[in-house]
């Protein structure tokens, strides 16, 4: 997890609860699969990535938020290989099965950009999921955000 260094922003998008709890320890038995989340932010087009976005991933269980991860996109605007619970494989493979993968909310903050929140994300057993994002400039004049 890493921290970033906003003057005047003590908590920019919503947090839920410590997934540190008993719930948390049934949701992941719940869903022993485990399927990966490659999040890619970008402005004008793709074609510039965008440095320190604050990433937060969220999951609604049992009528409960918890944050599970937090972290911030590399110089490329990347950030990878983010592992999360999903229904095991073979429970998709039978066309008689139907399968109640979890769904993940994620919000993006950067100062320089609009905020995103609760984008829902499916993530899936032994599968990379790509989700590009792209921020909109809070101003024409937006600077630092390389």
């Amino acid at each position: 997890m890493n921290s970033l260094n906003y003057p005047n922003q003590t908590s920019p998008l919503p947090m839920g609860q410590s997934p540190f709890t008993p719930e948390y320890d049934e949701f992941v038995h719940e869903y022993p699969g485990r399927g990966s989340l490659k999040i890619q932010t970008s402005v004008a087009n793709e074609a510039f990535p965008i440095k320190g976005v604050l990433v937060d991933i969220d999951l609604i269980y049992r009528g409960r938020r918890y944050t599970i991860y937090t972290d911030v996109t590399d110089e490329s605007g990347i950030i990878n290989n983010i592992v999360l619970p999903a229904s095991p494989g073979s429970a998709s493979q039978s066309p008689q099965t139907v399968t109640d993968d979890p769904s993940y909310l994620i919000s993006l903050y950067h100062p320089a950009f609009g905020t995103i929140t609760n984008c829902a994300v499916t993530v899936h057993d032994r599968i990379e999921t790509i989700l590009p994002v792209a921020l909109t400039p809070l101003s024409s004049g937006s600077e630092g955000w390389q």
